[in-house]
């Protein structure tokens, strides 16, 4: 896996779609961006465990990735 703050990957991201340069003015875009994903979708669960009628703590992992990096700080 790669190392790195994931919030400031998305940061980079959301600059590099804007024309920008300056990753940090980009931060709070990226935390909103990530938490509009906090609540999985069943499309997102059924791509991890296809077919299964229940899927356990997956969705309250996937909770707790989201929010980890929602509120990570920049390294």
């Amino acid at each position: 896996m790669s190392e790195g703050s994931m919030i400031v990957k998305v940061a980079t991201a959301t600059a590099v779609v804007a024309g920008d340069t300056d990753w940090k003015v980009h931060l709070s875009t990226a935390r909103a961006a990530v938490r509009a994903m906090r609540e999985p979708t069943t499309a997102t669960l059924q791509a991890d465990m296809p077919n299964l009628p229940d899927w356990g703590y997956l969705p309250d992992e996937w909770q707790a990735m989201i929010d980890y990096m929602a509120n990570e700080q920049p390294n």
